[in-house]
């Protein structure tokens, strides 16, 4: 196996359901295009995936990658420019997480005709050869669910911070949240504000809004990259009483779950999802149908004694809930559920 650049990755992509898009030699050049790399949850993710590689290839001798990880830090410029000098590169596949898909519709169309295999990464396009989504308005009500079920029937305030205009993941999880909340009619939201997939941003929402709305009882965010420096905000403003709702499984963020102010959260985890993406690779490669859509399997995540007052309270028991135990479990060990076992 071999990388290209200190930060590479290889993965083993497909074209279209039921064909291949390799070599006939097996070799294979993948770039990832990703809308940044310091956030913990991307850091995991491309641990996930040199992880997952390394075990695939070493199970299956036969499957030789190369790849390049490219980040665009947050600039849908530098991103439009990165996909065009790598569709001009022709690897054999392209995997973009975009940070506004509208933009890269001509790319898609250009990579296309370019033989590239374009795989949507979290935002789906209907013209990519493949989607990996995350089920974003399921989750983001589910998020909403949990917290009018914790929320004790009484006056509850939050405020959400929201992804980045234009971003369709964002959107349908901010849509999911709403659509949650409006099931009970005691939660209010009092200020809903983009934070750009930005943790200064956040920390300054996260100050400006505990100063503003001194009777706020929650901040919910689809990011948990929202969650660290709010819950450092509300730890020195000495506000013990605010509850968090979460969206990524971030490890650090889950384990504050037990007896902690984060409430729920949702089991994506970079780990896993790096982990999953090398199965569903592996798996098209081998010609094995893949959905064209193909939705990230993420529960909701609560502790014990707060699932158990959530069902007191109204929830949904039909929602599947993973407990803090298990969900750590996965999220740290991706090949429980993605490694080379679950394709032999």
């Amino acid at each position: 196996m071999k990388f290209t650049s200190t930060t590479a990755l290889g993965l083993v992509l497909g074209a279209a359901m039921g064909t291949t898009a390799f070599a006939s030699d097996g070799k294979l050049d993948i770039v990832f295009i990703n809308d940044g790399h310091v956030a913990p949850y991307h850091v995991a993710w491309l641990s996930g995936f040199e992880d997952a590689i390394a075990a695939y290839d070493t199970a299956f001798p036969d499957t030789k990658i190369t790849g390049r990880w490219l980040s665009a830090e947050g600039s849908l410029e530098k991103m439009i420019q990165q996909a065009e000098v790598t569709i001009n590169e022709k690897p054999d596949v392209m995997f973009v997480n975009a940070i506004n898909v509208d933009a890269f519709e001509p790319l898609v169309a250009k990579a296309k005709a370019a033989g590239i295999v374009w795989i949507a990464v979290h935002s789906p396009m209907e013209s990519a050869d493949y989607s990996f989504t995350l089920g974003d308005v399921e989750n983001g009500k589910n998020q909403g669910l949990a917290m009018c079920a914790l929320s004790g029937g009484k006056p509850f305030n939050v405020a959400i911070m929201l992804g980045q205009a234009g971003n369709p993941s964002g959107d349908a999880r901010h849509q999911g949240i709403l659509e949650g909340i409006k099931t009970c009619d005691n939660v209010k939201v009092v200020a809903e504000q983009p934070a750009d997939w930005d943790t200064v941003k956040a920390q300054t929402l996260a100050e400006n809004w505990m100063t503003q709305f001194p009777d706020l009882n929650a901040i919910s965010g689809v990011t948990d990259g929202y969650m660290y420096p709010s819950i450092a905000i509300a730890a020195n403003s000495g506000r013990t009483d605010l509850q968090f709702y979460g969206y990524d499984g971030d490890i650090p963020i889950i384990q504050q779950m037990e007896g902690g102010q984060v409430k729920a959260d949702i089991l994506l985890s970079g780990t896993r999802e790096g982990w999953n993406f090398v199965q569903m690779a592996y798996r098209i490669h081998m010609g094995q149908e893949v959905e064209k859509v193909y939705d990230f399997f993420t529960p909701l995540v609560m502790s014990d004694e707060n699932y158990a007052l959530a069902l007191k309270n109204g929830f949904p028991a039909d929602i599947e809930v993973y407990n803090v135990a298990k969900a750590l479990d996965v999220a740290a060990k991706g090949d429980i559920e993605f490694g080379p076992d679950s394709v032999k």
